[in-house]
This record gives structure tokens, sequence and C-alpha cells, in this order.
């Protein structure tokens, strides 16, 4: 059996496994993670670039970009679940990998959107099931692309063999 039969369906388990217990935390906690990886960033430029910045100052801005870090999040991590689902498909040669992919992560941010419901200080929303399928999309458009590109260079590397051959 082929490693990649194995590791890719590992990683999606475990994308859906970080999506899950994210999803899971109640609202303070998820937005004082959120907060305290902008507070990272900004202490991380202020010691690069050698600047202060204010305790009210690293307030606005957390504020500011809280919106677009969480919703950066989700984007992100539905990304990885395309690409690997996409890849999960391919390799165990189903048919349409691609409207597989697609209808899985579907499900899953639907999915994802409803557990939340049941969150303390948490909410479901459509707007985060459109932003989970565009990070999707995207993944799932990068492992075609890789895909594809692969397989131009495996049928080159055959051709040439081919010829030398002969």
């Amino acid at each position: 059996m082929q490693l990649k039969k194995i590791i890719f369906p590992c990683f999606v388990f475990l994308c859906m496994g970080t999506i899950f217990l994210f999803s899971h935390q109640n609202g303070n906690k998820s937005e004082r993670l959120s907060d305290d990886f902008v507070l990272k960033i900004i202490k991380s430029v202020t010691e690069v670039s050698k600047t202060e910045v204010s305790e009210i100052r690293k307030v606005e801005i957390v504020q500011k970009t809280r919106f677009l870090i969480r919703k950066g999040a989700h984007f992100f991590l539905y990304f990885l679940l395309g690409f690997l689902s996409y890849l999960t498909f391919k390799v165990y040669h189903f048919k349409h990998p691609l409207f597989l992919a697609i209808f899985f992560c579907l499900i899953y941010a639907s999915s994802d959107e409803i557990h939340q419901l049941f969150v303390n200080a948490r909410t479901g929303r459509v707007l985060d099931v459109l932003i989970d399928m565009c990070g999707s999309f995207s993944g799932i458009a990068i492992s075609l692309f890789l895909c594809h590109f692969w397989m131009q260079i495996k049928n080159k590397k055959l051709t040439t063999e081919r010829e030398n051959y002969l």
C-alpha cells in the first residue's frame, strides 16, 4: 500500500480535529486566542524594528485586526482541509475528486457552524461557511494545479526515458 494512502487521510482527520477543537472553545477563549496572536505579532515587529507601541495603541490594533485574524484563521484551516481532501480523494482514485472535495468541505464547514451554535458565546454564521468555502476552493485549486503539474513532469520524464531507450 502506498504511504500516501495512509498519510493524506491522517492529515485530513488531523485538520478536521483542529477545526473542531478551535470551534469547541467558548467565545471568550477563542477571542483571547486571536488577540494573543496579534499581540505576539506586535511584539515581534516592535523588537525587530526597535520601536515602542503604547498599550492604548496595542488595544486599538487588536480591535481593528480581530475580525481579519479570526476570518483568516477560518480561511487558512479550510484551505488546508480543501487541499488535503482533494489529494486524498485523488490518491484513492475516486471518480470526480474535485466535486467530492468541494462537497466534503461544504458539509464539514456547515456542520462546524452548527456545532458552534451549541458552544457558549459562539454563533454559527453563513458568512463563516462562505469564508471556509473560499479557503477550501483555494486549497483544492492549488492541489489540482500541483497534481496537474506533477503529472506533466512525470509524463515528460517517461517520454524522455522511452526516447532514450529506443
